[in-house]
């Protein structure tokens, strides 16, 4: 949230908290507690996306990376074997297909790595039984097909991160403005009816009203609009 926001949500919360501790001056109104529980069903939304808007991005990023790792190794560790086959038969086809290199897996883009991934599963499958001398199992295919399968739902999480915090930061403003909405045109107007009849109380909502700046670079107050 931005400092405008903050300061918002934070007015927002004290008027909440001054009108619960005086619920029994407005229970028996149903357009006040109507009111309430719009405002509070506001707060609530607005609460929900702010935590959302700011979870962090650094925990995906970080399972893409230790999932890529393990990934790599395991199609290191299957192409070597292949490539030493193919040494040895002689098959120049299937050498060129699985020449590879950590550093050179390092630099190939997710599609590319996964893609690289779903290949070498391929050719051990067809060549398991030649690689049976090489200690390569169908434990090892199916071990590198997870890793696939993991590594296909990780690529993209960073991203759907980074894309469900922009929506929540999209949707915040609207949140913001329709809580205000209740404040101006709802309740400021049925608090009214106590400015008289209870001048301490009404006083009290006035002052839960304010604005305060909680970026500590003014010390002023900012009032909301007078009720009218």
């Amino acid at each position: 949230m931005n400092r405008d926001q903050i300061n918002r949500t934070g007015m927002y919360g004290t008027v909440s908290a001054y009108m619960n501790t005086n619920t029994s001056l407005w229970q028996a109104i149903k357009a006040i507690s109507d009111t309430m529980n719009d405002l509070n069903g506001g707060i609530a939304g607005i609460a929900n996306s702010s935590g959302k808007q700011g979870t962090p991005i650094s925990g995906a990023a970080a399972q893409k990376a230790q999932v890529r790792h393990s990934f790599e190794e395991q199609i290191l560790f299957i192409a070597s074997q292949l490539a030493a086959l193919a040494e040895v038969n002689g098959d120049a086809n299937l050498a060129g297909q699985v020449e590879l290199t950590l550093s050179a897996l390092d630099k190939l883009t997710d599609d590319d790595l996964e893609e690289t991934g779903v290949r070498i599963a391929n050719l051990t499958t067809a060549n398991l039984a030649a690689l049976a001398d090489y200690g390569i199992t169908p434990a090892d295919i199916a071990a590198l097909k997870a890793l696939t399968t993991q590594f296909h739902a990780a690529k993209t999480a960073p991203r759907e991160a980074v894309a469900n915090r922009s929506g929540e930061t999209d949707t915040l403003p609207d949140k913001v403005a329709a809580v205000t909405s209740i404040l101006r045109n709802r309740l400021d107007k049925l608090m009214i009816r106590f400015k008289t009849s209870n001048p301490n109380f009404y006083a009290g909502y006035l002052a839960a009203r304010v604005i305060v700046d909680r970026g500590g670079s003014s010390p002023n107050a900012k009032p909301a609009p007078a009720p009218q």
